[in-house]
């Protein structure tokens, strides 16, 4: 349990810093400023690898102490039912942004007018993204192999 929170707790940080940089970062691509923008782009793919590392972290333990602690600690009396973490505000701000930022930086190399070590820095963060992707889901299917969440559970019985 200790290592599941503190994992999630220090996972919550980089989430806090990854919004601040991220919002310098779209203020950047909105204004085009390629040369502020490169060094916000290797900052957050490092934020992303070390968010990573925290998940990976907080999860290492066997699967039959997430089934019989870490689970319930996540239901009813403890939290409400269908309890998830797509309901943390600072994790869908960062989503938000990222995607606002995606699809402006995606259209500007389009345009040919993004210079290419900016280019290359995009492609690393989105890489960085998509591995951290990669390992939850490997993370949900060590814990519940085939199953689903709580939200799911409760949508599910609740249909």
């Amino acid at each position: 349990m200790r290592r599941w929170k503190l994992g999630h707790h220090v996972f919550h940080l980089h989430l806090t810093v990854m919004n601040t940089y991220l919002t310098s970062l779209q203020k950047c691509v909105e204004e085009r400023d390629w040369q502020a923008t490169r060094p916000l782009l290797d900052t957050l793919s490092r934020l992303y690898g070390a968010a990573t590392s925290c998940m990976r972290y907080a999860s290492d333990f066997p699967a039959t102490a997430y089934e019989s602690l870490i689970r319930p600690s996540m239901e009813p009396p403890w939290l409400n039912p269908g309890f998830s973490g797509k309901f943390n505000t600072d994790h869908e701000r960062m989503l938000h942004l990222m995607r606002t930022i995606r699809t402006g930086l995606k259209s500007a190399i389009r345009a040919g007018s993004v210079p290419e070590d900016v280019e290359r820095a995009a492609t690393r963060l989105w890489r960085a993204q998509s591995q951290n992707r990669a390992s939850h889901k490997l993370i949900c299917e060590k814990f519940v192999p085939g199953g689903q969440s709580l939200l799911q559970d409760y949508f599910n019985a609740n249909a």
